[in-house]
């Protein structure tokens, strides 16, 4: 009898050891995901850089549209396709929104050009990859304003 109740006991101290050095395991996988989700979001926001460039170039666009006045229209087109094509008489807009949307326009557009070409460049994101969708972006805003300005304007470029 004795025999089996020291048996019984080896038996329930391996448990004891076995379940310590799960818990021990668990608490070491928890720190090391911990760690990664960390590091994860470390990567993210560094990966944000366009985002963050876009809100510091938003906070000059104003000053950058009154250096860019003196070279309308091509001037404007060139960086600030979106106003320009917000500012187009052939949209018509109501008096108030068309007072409102170059100014909304304005201030969004950088954010949400690096915004777009973070989220489509996915985890490849370089100054060339981000430079390239940017210059896509204007291009089509530019199409955009050339095809307004002759199909629905009576061809004034102004």
């Amino acid at each position: 009898m004795n025999e089996l109740i020291a048996g019984m006991s080896r038996v329930t101290d391996t448990s004891r050891r076995m379940d310590a050095e799960i818990a021990t395991g668990l608490v070491l996988l928890d720190d090391q995901q911990r760690v990664q989700r960390r590091n994860k979001r470390i990567d993210s926001l560094i990966r944000s850089w366009p985002i963050a460039l876009g809100i510091c170039l938003s906070l000059c666009a104003p000053m950058m549209k009154d250096l860019l006045e003196n070279f309308k229209p091509w001037g404007m087109w060139l960086v600030f396709p979106f106003v320009s094509l917000s500012e187009r008489p052939e949209l018509h807009l109501g008096d108030e929104l068309k007072q409102l949307l170059p100014q909304i326009v304005l201030y969004a557009q950088f954010p949400f050009e690096g915004f777009a070409a973070k989220r489509f460049l996915k985890g490849r994101v370089t100054l060339r990859g981000v430079a390239g969708q940017v210059l896509l972006y204007h291009f089509l805003g530019i199409a955009q304003i050339l095809l307004v300005c002759t199909a629905l304007g009576n061809g004034v470029l102004h």
